[in-house]
């Protein structure tokens, strides 16, 4: 189980994280596989137009693999 399930949080899929910056809502640019277990993220900020990108725990339900 992972741990968006523990702690019944939305998870980072279903609410868009909010830009360091200026906290506005981000959008997702780009999804990459990443190291086992990982996507990589590229996202862009509706508001001030940061490039941010992360690394994101793949959720194995609903993985293609």
């Amino acid at each position: 189980m992972s741990d968006a399930q523990l702690t019944d949080k939305p998870s980072f899929r279903e609410t868009p994280p909010r830009c360091p910056m200026c906290q506005a809502r981000m959008k997702v640019l780009r999804v990459v596989p990443g190291r086992p277990g990982f996507e990589h993220w590229t996202l862009r900020c509706r508001t001030c137009g940061l490039v941010h990108e992360a690394q994101i725990s793949a959720d194995p339900i609903n993985s293609e693999a």
